[in-house]
């Protein structure tokens, strides 16, 4: 028990905003719900139609809607859909963070000094995971209770808990293969390895709703038991076999993990590429380009920077291939026709583009930032930044290389995965304005620099806090663009947010003013954390 509290200790503020970030975003979903629904069925109804129309556009991001005219099917679809996709990052960043990030602390050598086995340190950060996120997932039923409250209706409690209890589910089925991932693979690339395999598991069964052939294969996703338990709309369903297996699933990858871990070395992988041997030299390289910091950062970032580049170059090539196939649904609903019509044949297949691949873009782009920021964060802890200081490097040099190796590694991934659309969607003969698809890509780049520059303000207050908050940011910034026209938000509160910022440059080019802003957003992040980190010891 010693160990679980100690894991719980370490993730508290993991713990602490994502239970908040769940329980408000429950209940402003249902909040929302009685906002825009009205009040009489045949409002309802009508929401009702043009949620399942537009879900249509969602179909490789989430499950069709059940009932959506019910706050049950409304927040179940826009609710707790999006929360376990959040769920599921959490539990990357948690069992990526046990296995490598601790592991280069200290903390891992530490705890096995004392005579805890390695099954048992690995059985323990489980048990800790699974309370934190039995806590969070309580929270967000909490949120839906309450905002249904607030509409003076009632909800079955056994309802909210089995959509609780699947979360868990989730998120623990998750954790477990991010365990797995972190174990086989090096420290360099256990994070975008894990994530990579999370991500094909999500698309292998989001895809499969349009592609039949994956149909065969999406069993091996955990994605596919959470669609099958949708509890909370009238006529939804809690599947016990669905939701065991997701069980089974966490169980069985933390127990490899745990193997894993029992035959490898601390430091080191599973699964070692061969390498050349070379003698051990300790004269400094001739190299002229190690002489710039930003070489140097990108090159020791390199299997990172390349499985970035790959796996949205991979998405690109999927959305580019799936967006003929939508536009086609989207011309054969008749409701949405009203919509379609503002725009001509050309201008409807950017539009797709723009709000299908773009947005998991903007996600995963802001998902890149906060690796970086974690990387940051260690990187004070473990005594890495003390080195650097030492060498001597100012501080505002630090903080400015950081963001200058982001830009590089972003602008890569922007670069990769334009060129990959492109190519793409010509071969789809989808001909996209070629300026627009290049200020589009590289719009991401300002956009990442946005929660960048949060989160080195945040690194530099209180590293150990600092991926969770800026975790907590992020969620925030989405759920501003998302709600803000719901709620009537201030235009100023709504362009604080880089999701809102962005647009559609695919469809209508850039918008300087939004430009301006995020360059802004990102500067005032950078420049005040230099002043923050000048007067904080590292390591505090």
């Amino acid at each position: 028990m010693t160990a679980v509290r100690f894991a719980l200790r370490q993730g508290r503020w993991g713990l602490i905003g994502f239970a908040v970030a769940a329980f408000a975003f429950t209940l402003v979903q249902t909040i929302g719900f009685y906002q825009i629904a009205g009040h009489t069925p045949q409002e309802r109804a009508a929401l009702g139609r043009t949620m399942s129309a537009l879900a249509a556009q969602l179909v490789v991001v989430f499950p069709p809607p059940i009932r959506p005219d019910t706050v049950g099917g409304y927040v179940q679809f826009r609710g707790f859909n999006s929360l376990a996709i959040l769920l599921a990052v959490w539990a990357l960043a948690s069992a990526t963070g046990f296995v490598r990030g601790d592991e280069e602390k200290g903390i891992v050598e530490s705890a096995l000094a004392t005579g805890t086995s390695r099954l048992a340190l690995v059985a323990s950060r489980l048990v800790a995971f699974a309370i934190a996120l039995a806590g969070a997932s309580a929270a967000a039923g909490l949120g839906f209770i309450a905002g249904v409250a607030s509409g003076h209706e009632s909800v079955d409690l056994i309802h909210v808990a089995q959509a609780c209890g699947t979360l868990l589910a989730l998120g623990l089925a998750c954790y477990g293969v991010s365990l797995l991932m972190a174990e086989v693979t090096t420290a360099g690339v256990a994070t975008a390895t894990a994530g990579a395999t999370l991500l094909a598991l999500f698309f292998l069964n989001s895809l499969s709703r349009e592609l039949s052939w994956l149909a065969t294969w999406r069993w091996l996703s955990p994605f596919r038991y959470y669609d099958l338990n949708q509890p909370l709309p009238p006529g939804g369903s809690f599947d016990a076999k669905a939701f065991l297996i997701l069980l089974g699933m966490g169980l069985v990858a933390s127990a490899a993990a745990g193997i894993a871990f029992m035959r490898r070395d601390l430091g080191s992988s599973l699964m070692r590429l061969p390498t050349r041997r070379k003698p051990p030299s300790y004269v400094p390289s001739a190299n002229p380009a190690w002489r710039i910091p930003i070489a140097r950062g990108v090159y020791e970032r390199r299997l990172g920077v390349l499985a970035w580049a790959a796996g949205m170059a991979l998405l690109a090539l999927f959305f580019a291939a799936l967006t003929r196939t939508i536009v086609n649904v989207l011309l054969t609903i008749p409701t949405l026709l009203p919509y379609l019509s503002i725009f001509v044949h050309q201008q409807l297949y950017p539009a797709v583009l723009g709000y299908t691949w773009f947005n998991v873009a903007q996600l995963l782009f802001a998902a890149m930032a906060i690796t970086n920021v974690a990387r940051w964060a260690a990187e004070d802890v473990d005594g890495r930044l003390e080195m650097a200081l030492s060498a001597p490097v100012s501080r505002a040099a630090v903080v400015a290389e950081r963001m200058a190796i982001l830009v590089v590694v972003a602008t890569i991934a922007a670069a990769v995965s334009g060129v990959t659309l492109f190519t793409a969607s010509h071969a789809q003969g989808i001909d996209l304005n070629v300026a627009r698809l290049v200020a589009a890509s590289l719009m991401l780049v300002p956009f990442a620099l946005v929660f960048a520059g949060a989160g080195s303000l945040l690194a530099s207050w209180n590293p150990r806090a600092a991926v969770g908050l800026l975790g907590a940011f992020a969620f925030a910034s989405y759920l501003d663009t998302e709600l803000g026209t719901i709620f009537k938000l201030p235009a100023w509160v709504q362009d604080l947010s880089a999701f809102k910022l962005f647009g559609t440059p695919l469809l209508g080019g850039v918008d300087g003013r939004n430009l301006a802003l995020m360059l802004l957003l990102a500067a005032v992040g950078v420049g005040t954390s230099i002043l923050v980190m000048q007067r904080r010891d590292v390591g505090t």
